[in-house]
């Protein structure tokens, strides 16, 4: 079994593969805020040499320290005010990416898409997972990096200035991450498991929201409401898991960070104080510096620990999202369909395989199989809408047994955007036996649909066979086109089907009776084996 990349691969591979903008914007983000902790030990140093020349000295502070301390102060601003604005943009900019790459793999993938996660699960892919990728890409990681740059940068400027309080904080220094890895993998866990019961929480009550009225039917009513009640407290339960542990892990860090501070701060009072000679001489500058710096070598790797939870986040985006994201490099075929060869596997999850499979232009195929063999993967892979294939047919038209109503008018849900008159429209209406009907509504072919169309399975079945027979697609997709209609009507469609598209290329997927002489070629899906 092929192990999954980490999340930095998958990003890499996914993301921002061959992107140097992204790899910059990274860089310059950890080289800022280097920079800004680099001048703020500067800082440190100025001003305990000014507050020793105050006490120590009773002079006024030296021109050079003042000055030192100024600028040093002066660059902590801009190079934190210079990150933040940078952080800002860089993180609409890469929102924005991921968003456009999403909405593409949608305009690619729709169908196959929709018919997999309920729509509670896109939602939470668009509002919750596109932004933990961002904000892990340009908070932990950035804090990824500077928890280790400037610790070892502060680590040998306090082993120039004492090697005992060094030496002390290389010991305890590992402690800190220790921890943090042990608490962060609990909240790694917990995040994941959140995140599962908050999808499952979403799908549940989409799902009791669109079966309204089949519960009032039913008077399901508070069967359903104990059943969420339920999903909700178990929700809840979960989320106060996660609050405990993300506040274990910032009391564990503060409790090790602070005890280490504590006891440089002992050791520096007693040397002062005379009490303590390990051979190292300190001046008060020299300790007052050592307090100062001392906590922002920890306060690094604390800021990491606190955002630790986003890389929990980013990991369930991760395990949502999958390839959604990559780049599609392949050229695509814009030249109309001639011949198709494929062999060997076809897709994974769920698998389809071939030995050899064959389709020429002007081939009529009849796809046979049991219900959830895999025709509907097949005629999505052959489509595009799955990945697997180097050029897949890109000018078809696809109709399912479960037709797509927009919620606005007939003419519209029929033209989707083309030119067609009346006249035209009313012949195709005619041809599928929908001229009553529409004749029917208040507004006729102006009738808005709404979020509730009215009109039966069977009615919004031939009114998306109508939409289909106005375009002249070379090669058809038809998956079980006439479902839900009776015998009579799947035999005069049928047939319209049959006249209208016959020089075209037709995959047809059905369970209801087909006059053989249609078709010159036959393909069946069993045990994940598509034969011919």
């Amino acid at each position: 079994m092929s192990r999954s990349p980490s999340l930095s691969g998958w990003f890499q591979q996914s993301v921002a593969t061959g992107d140097a903008a992204s790899r910059g914007a990274l860089v310059a983000l950890i080289l800022l805020q280097v920079f800004r902790d680099i001048a703020l030990i500067a800082a440190y140093w100025g001003f305990s040499a000014m507050i020793t020349q105050w006490i120590m000295e009773e002079s006024s502070a030296s021109t050079s320290m003042l000055v030192l301390t100024l600028v040093s102060l002066l660059l902590v601003w801009v190079s934190q005010g210079l990150s933040l604005f940078l952080n800002h943009r860089y993180r609409l900019g890469l929102l924005a990416q991921l968003q456009s790459r999403l909405l593409l793999t949608f305009s690619r993938q729709q169908h196959a898409l929709v018919r997999q996660h309920s729509a509670f699960h896109w939602q939470t892919l668009w509002q919750m997972h596109l932004p933990a990728v961002v904000n892990w890409h340009f908070d932990y990681r950035v804090q990824q990096m500077v928890a280790v740059v400037v610790p070892i940068i502060a680590l040998v400027a306090i082993f120039t200035v004492n090697l005992v309080v060094g030496a002390s904080l290389l010991i305890t220094l590992p402690i800190v991450p220790l921890f943090m890895v042990l608490v962060g993998k609990g909240a790694a866990a917990q995040h994941r498991k959140h995140f599962i019961a908050l999808e499952r929480l979403g799908r549940l009550f989409v799902d009791r929201v669109s079966a309204l009225p089949l519960l009032a039917s039913f008077r399901a009513h508070d069967a359903q409401r104990e059943l969420l009640d339920t999903a909700g407290n178990s929700l809840r339960e979960r989320t106060m898991k996660v609050v405990s542990i993300a506040f274990l892990s910032t009391t564990v860090l503060d409790f090790f960070s602070t005890l280490a501070v504590a006891l440089i701060a002992v050791y520096i009072g007693f040397t002062l104080l005379g009490e303590f000679d390990l051979g190292e001489s300190i001046n008060l500058q020299q300790g007052l510096w050592l307090l100062l710096t001392a906590p922002l070598l920890l306060s690094e790797m604390k800021k990491l620990g606190q955002f630790y939870h986003q890389k929990a986040q980013a990991e369930s985006a991760r395990e949502a999202m999958g390839d959604m994201l990559k780049n599609d490099d392949s050229v695509v075929n814009h030249a109309v369909f001639s011949s198709l060869s494929l062999s060997g596997e076809l897709t994974t999850a769920p698998d389809l395989r071939t030995e050899q499979l064959n389709l020429e232009s002007g081939d009529w195929v009849r796809l046979g199989g049991e219900s959830g063999a895999g025709k509907t993967v097949l005629m999505e892979l052959l489509s595009g809408q799955r990945p697997g294939l180097e050029a897949p047919v890109t000018h078809y038209a696809l109709l399912t047994q479960t037709p797509v109503i927009l919620p606005f008018s007939v003419r519209e849900n029929l033209t989707l955007g083309g030119d067609f008159t009346d006249d035209v429209l009313g012949q195709v209406l005619a041809e599928v036996e929908l001229n009553g009907w529409v004749a029917s509504l208040p507004q006729g072919l102006d009738t808005p649909m709404g979020e509730h169309p009215p009109l039966s399975g069977g009615q919004a079945q031939r009114l998306a066979i109508a939409r289909l027979l106005l375009r002249k697609a070379p090669v058809w997709f038809l998956d079980e086109p006439t479902a839900h209609l009776p015998q009579a009507q799947h035999d005069a469609i049928s047939a319209l089907i049959h006249r209208t598209c016959g020089d075209a290329t037709v995959i047809w997927a059905s369970h209801k009776p087909l006059p053989d002489a249609w078709f010159n070629r036959r393909w069946q899906v069993a045990n994940g084996v598509v034969s011919q």
